[in-house]
């Protein structure tokens, strides 16, 4: 279903009227659970994930995923097989500009405030939700949005829940219905096709070539060495075709299953896998994480990957150049929610291990002061210096300058609001655009990857980052390792 569409500023300026949701979360019962796939077993750790420790119940990394098989019109915000799915629009609130975090943020609390909601759980996800994803600058000619879906079915460690959402007057569909036409629905669908796995995806240049991005790399560290700027995250883009029809919900559990420790999210067509947590809003205690300073991995075989994950650690926590990027990654997000928060603390930076790559991060918890929001917040952190740079106007500016192209929603924020303005929201990272969906030899996704800057970084160095980062992407779309990573000298760490 389409649903309601509106933008943000006609909401609060009174254009248009403050569309009113009717809202009801019904717990699913252990038979329920059962018979959709979401019921939890004993926790493990994968192989190669996040150090941290593991959920106290272990689902399929992909169970939710695949309750939106054969469906396009899917947002999704998954980790370590538990969080949210959501099928079709009831309401889509749009902004653009330099207001437009403020802009949603007003308009979705307009917006709860007329509605009328059942929600007998009370738990982070249930009751009144929107998904959202926000463009990474105020002049991309892509919207922002908060999406409303009509389903959304969620878990946690307490159990599994389905909310539907519909415009006042309109009928719900009843919860025994709706699993009925999800088992339905998945037990219908084919399963995926061997020939699509097996087929290569076709990779070309998107705004520029390797050449061209090395290039702008050249300018950019002029630019450093005349004091313009500390740090610049530059990115680059690439067009990729899957070699057969590609639905958005197997992609997803792709990303799901290859990268469970990170958050595999889709919101109107921007889809990926984040590693980095921009904040987390619970009661008023915030969690966010920084993520600055990377080391790629090459090693295939088991025992040789933990090798090289052991070496690869310690170089990174000796390396100057990746602590310096790390330091002013980790100094900007402090100066942002200090004004914010009674209290914010950051313990010493440690390293997390991915499948693909080693990044250096610091957790940062704090206590928000007074009825401060997720969306506050994401509106005070973002653009963090790891996805734009230090100083930050002049870092943003040479982007602009510099860059050469729209990200759009890359490292733009992506996450979820709930009816109290709680939330979690990520950077969206190791991510695509979707210009089609689904995706296939006629709408191919645009990929993204992107490094820090420094004065002394090696530009080729640079350049294999941005493909290592790209990694999660591209093999979810079925990309050949030979046409995404050949011909690109470089050394096991940048």
């Amino acid at each position: 279903m389409p649903g309601l569409r509106l933008d943000a500023a006609q909401v609060l300026n009174g254009s248009a009227a403050v569309p009113r949701l009717s809202v009801r979360t019904a717990p699913l019962d252990t038979q329920d659970t059962a018979r959709l796939g979401l019921a939890a077993t004993a926790p493990t750790r994968p192989v190669g994930q996040d150090t941290g420790p593991v959920p106290s119940l272990a689902r399929e990394p992909d169970a939710l995923l695949r309750l939106a098989t054969g469906r396009q019109d899917v947002t999704s915000w998954v980790r370590h097989g538990r969080g949210m799915v959501g099928l079709g629009r009831t309401l889509e609130l749009r902004a653009r500009g330099a207001g437009r975090i403020e802009q949603l943020r007003a308009a979705w609390r307009q917006v709860v405030y007329a509605s009328w909601w059942s929600d007998p759980l009370v738990r982070p996800g249930t009751g009144p939700v929107a998904l959202g994803t926000l463009t990474f600058s105020p002049a991309s000619r892509q919207d922002s949005l908060l999406l409303v879906p009509h389903l959304l079915i969620g878990t946690d460690d307490d159990g599994a829940w389905l909310t539907t959402t519909v415009l006042q007057g309109e009928e719900h569909p009843h919860p025994a219905a709706v699993v009925e036409e999800l088992i339905a629905a998945a037990q219908a669908a084919p399963p995926e096709s061997l020939h699509a796995q097996g087929s290569h995806a076709v990779v070309e240049p998107g705004s520029h070539d390797r050449q061209g991005y090395l290039d702008c790399l050249s300018r950019v560290q002029a630019r450093m060495r005349a004091g313009e700027v500390d740090k610049v995250v530059i990115a680059r883009d690439l067009l990729v075709r899957p070699a057969a029809s590609l639905g958005a919900s197997a992609l997803l559990s792709r990303l799901a299953r290859a990268y469970p420790s990170c958050w595999t999210f889709a919101v109107d067509g921007t889809v990926g896998a984040s590693p980095e947590l921009l904040v987390r809003l619970s009661g008023r205690r915030l969690t966010s994480r920084v993520l600055a300073g990377t080391a790629r991995r090459h090693a295939t075989e088991p025992g040789a990957r933990e090798r090289e994950a052991a070496r690869l650690a310690a170089w990174l926590e000796g390396s100057e150049k990746n602590n310096r990027e790390h330091a002013l990654a980790r100094t900007s997000a402090l100066e942002a929610l200090e004004p914010l928060c009674s209290v914010v603390q950051a313990p010493p930076r440690h390293v997390i291990t991915l499948p693909n790559v080693l990044h250096l991060a610091s957790d940062v918890t704090g206590v928000v002061a007074g009825d401060t929001g997720a969306l506050s917040l994401v509106g005070a952190l973002h653009p963090t210096a790891a996805v734009g740079g230090t100083p930050t106007p002049a870092a943003l500016a040479v982007i602009e300058a510099e860059e050469g192209m729209d990200r759009g929603r890359y490292a733009g924020p992506v996450g979820w609001v709930d009816w109290h303005g709680e939330g979690e929201w990520c950077i969206a990272l190791r991510s695509g655009q979707l210009s089609g969906s689904p995706a296939g030899p006629q709408a191919p996704v645009r990929v993204f990857g992107g490094g820090g800057i420094m004065p002394d970084s090696e530009p080729q160095d640079e350049l294999a980052e941005t493909e290592a980062k790209m990694r999660p992407m591209l093999a979810a779309l079925g990309a050949q390792e030979s046409s995404r990573s050949a011909s690109v000298a470089s050394t096991c760490c940048s």
